[in-house]
């Protein structure tokens, strides 16, 4: 698929529940919640939805297959795998 068409602004509107997941397991555990923490978890997010869909031969996908029902699967995959990682993290304060 060609990543390059599509709106950035529509993409992060269906990628906001899985920024919202990373948010509040973050708020949840007391872990920091700096900026530029925040920014990667995004910006990773974004990042990998594009390269799946990138790799995406839209031929192959049915009639009804839309990219931001694939974007927001996706990326609720991807935020689950983050709040993973983050479980290793420490929490504000015990740095």
């Amino acid at each position: 698929m060609d990543v390059t068409s599509i709106d950035v602004g529509e993409l992060r509107s269906r990628l906001r529940l899985a920024n919202d997941v990373v948010l509040a397991h973050r708020i949840a555990k007391g872990l920091s919640l700096e900026r530029e923490r925040l920014t990667w978890a995004r910006e990773i997010i974004e990042e990998r939805v594009l390269l799946a869909l990138e790799a995406v031969d839209i031929e192959c996908m049915p009639r009804d297959w839309s990219w931001q029902q694939a974007a927001e699967t996706i990326s609720v995959q991807i935020a689950l795998a983050i709040v993973q990682e983050q479980k290793n993290e420490p929490r504000e304060g015990d740095v």
